[in-house]
């Protein structure tokens, strides 16, 4: 770790991240949204918690553990929408399923306590204040399915461009 991440203000989300096949897909549609849109560049992922202001290191050894019962994560993705959130301006709906809703619980169990978030299974491919042109939701050709391999305690302060992982649990 760090010591300029000691002395920033925790402030961090947990997230899934997709394997490095789906990671590169989705990274490209969100290089060319960031560029049509002049917007931010983040890296694909699926948040399962969301912008807690405490100390993460508490917490790692209850993600190792949790990791540990976790496998590869299929999730089926749905059509593109457009938001109205900047941080949802474009996105793919992901079905729910049993694996990942048990995983998001146990998450949400632990932290809940700290801040109340509510689920909402996506994937952002573009982030910002600007409106969406219909026609370049045409621009994408998603994948059916997506898998997760690995879930991540992730720095999120305000600014897209400085966050960081903190610490990632691969699945076996």
């Amino acid at each position: 770790y760090s010591e300029n991440f000691k002395l920033m203000r925790f402030v961090w989300s947990v997230w899934l991240l997709p394997k490095y096949s789906d990671k590169k897909a989705f990274s490209d549609y969100i290089e060319t949204f960031s560029n049509l849109y002049n917007s931010d560049k983040f890296v694909p992922h699926l948040t399962l918690f969301g912008r807690l202001s405490i100390s993460p290191y508490p917490f790692l050894p209850f993600f190792e553990k949790i990791k540990s019962d976790a496998e590869i994560v299929n999730v089926k993705t749905l059509n593109a929408r457009i938001g109205d959130s900047y941080f949802k301006k474009l996105y793919l709906p992901l079905s729910l399923n049993k694996n990942i809703f048990e995983l998001q619980r146990k998450i949400n169990n632990r932290l809940k306590s700290f801040r109340e978030y509510r689920f909402d299974p996506h994937i952002s491919l573009a982030y910002g204040n600007y409106k969406v042109a219909r026609k370049d939701l045409m621009l994408i050709s998603y994948k059916k399915m997506i898998s997760f391999s690995s879930l991540a305690v992730v720095h999120t302060p305000n600014k897209v461009k400085n966050w960081t992982v903190i610490k990632k649990f691969d699945f076996i």
